[in-house]
């Protein structure tokens, strides 16, 4: 089997028993928490993946990851994160956790906006724009807006919404009138 097959099995699975329990939300931070310590740390990825460590340690590495001192694991996570080691699929756990998310988002018609622009936005044009968004997309009951600084665009923005993507950034536009020229100079030779 593919491992986005079986990812997006073990995602589904663990939203469907998080919205039979009213622990969407709940497992929905968790999962994003797993994803942040997952790509901070090294560790966690050969931790996950050693065969000697026993499947205890494993669990109570996987709690203590979503963790925080405001909020406990709940027993949807617990339980979710015992099966996955019962089967022995923790090393997808990254795979899983990004299924999730993808899925929860489907479900709570969330859409995530990334905006890339060459200088930081100032507030107003950041909500500005979220609320262009939801104005204009009949599905998305909330956006989320992230933003990046990447100087090497030159000017301009890329603006993905989902899966559409806009990219009239200064450097795709010298890429194009580059590209351009490499193909009218290949057709006169």
């Amino acid at each position: 089997m593919y491992i986005g097959v079986i990812a997006k099995r073990y995602a589904k699975a663990l939203l469907d028993f998080a919205l039979e329990e009213g622990a969407e939300a709940q497992v929905y931070a968790q999962v994003q928490r797993l994803v942040r310590v997952y790509l901070a740390t090294d560790e966690m990825r050969h931790v996950l993946d050693d065969p000697l460590l026993p499947g205890e340690d494993k669990l109570r590495i996987l709690t203590e990851a979503v963790e925080t001192p405001e909020e406990q694991a709940g027993h949807v996570w617990k339980k979710f994160c015992a099966l996955v080691l019962k089967h022995k699929r923790e090393g997808l756990m990254l795979f899983i956790a990004h299924s999730y998310i993808t899925l929860y988002r489907e479900k709570k018609h969330i859409s995530m906006v990334h905006l890339i622009t060459p200088t930081e936005l100032s507030g107003q044009v950041a909500q500005r724009l979220k609320r262009m968004v939801e104005e204009h997309s009949s599905e998305a009951s909330e956006v989320i807006l992230e933003e990046t600084v990447d100087p090497d665009i030159m000017g301009g923005f890329i603006f993905q919404l989902d899966d559409l993507r806009l990219d009239l950034s200064v450097r795709h536009e010298f890429e194009l009138i580059k590209n351009h020229f490499i193909d009218k100079n290949k057709r006169i030779v």
